[in-house]
């Protein structure tokens, strides 16, 4: 199926890539893909989670244009069992290992497949503090800068729609939110602690905190009024059915 993909020029993204023999044999497979169609057979081909990947693997996935979507939940959820399992030479340089994809010329997105807030993981790029208290792979943090990308101007490109959302400029969809702190000023411990004061989607302000929009005499009709955790209180619970063996 993957070859055949190549072949009529679909496109592989959002998908699971998890770990390093499933990185190395797709990448095998678009090097063979690129012989035979050309290398705009894979083009925009992503591999997400970036839960292990071998740092030798890098250069290929560069040359070939592969791009990663990388949850950064790995590195508290897979890093300290890594450790325990394979030892930290590789708990430390394969586990969501962003910094040195983007040294060797790959394009980096941040990926969240948990029920978490961005700025909690966010914050995980740039300290890469896992839950045991341990900061593992302290060369692959990003700085404020590349973390922003990720989650913006990059993750547009991952999505093909770098001309309508990812940056502030004239055409693009006016979504914007107005935060209560510094972003790129504020300690990287901190930033899980942003909370949005608005929010805005194409222009039209969909939510305010109370002193927020007290505070400007900003209530626009059809915008919720409330705190982040009122508005989070509100969503409808999900539920996820498992099927597996046996129909359980």
């Amino acid at each position: 199926w993957v070859m055949t993909m190549g072949r009529y020029n679909l496109r592989l993204a959002n998908d699971h890539v998890a770990g390093d023999r499933s990185v190395a044999n797709l990448l095998g497979m678009i090097e063979r893909i690129q012989k035979q169609y050309g290398a705009n057979s894979s083009k925009n081909w992503g591999f997400d989670h970036c839960t292990l990947v071998d740092p030798k693997d890098l250069p290929r996935a560069a040359k070939l244009g592969v791009m990663f979507s990388c949850a950064p939940k790995y590195i508290e959820d897979v890093a300290p069992a890594a450790a325990a399992s394979y030892g930290t030479q590789v708990a430390n340089t394969f586990v969501v290992p962003v910094k040195s994809m983007l040294n060797a010329g790959v394009r980096v997105v941040y990926e969240a497949d948990r029920d978490t807030y961005v700025w909690d993981d966010l914050e995980l790029f740039l300290t890469r503090k896992s839950v045991d208290g341990k900061v593992y792979g302290p060369q692959e943090k990003l700085n404020k800068q590349e973390t922003l990308q990720t989650v913006t101007r990059w993750a547009a490109a991952y999505v093909l729609r770098p001309d309508k959302i990812g940056s502030i400029e004239t055409g693009k969809l006016a979504d914007l939110v107005v935060l209560d702190r510094d972003y790129l000023t504020i300690p990287d411990e901190q930033v899980s602690e942003i909370q949005a004061l608005m929010t805005m989607l194409d222009g039209k302000i969909i939510s305010e905190t109370p002193n927020f929009a007290s505070e400007y005499n900003l209530r626009p009709s059809g915008a919720t009024i409330g705190t982040f955790k009122d508005l989070f209180a509100r969503r409808p619970t999900r539920v996820v059915t498992m099927v597996g063996e046996g129909g359980g």
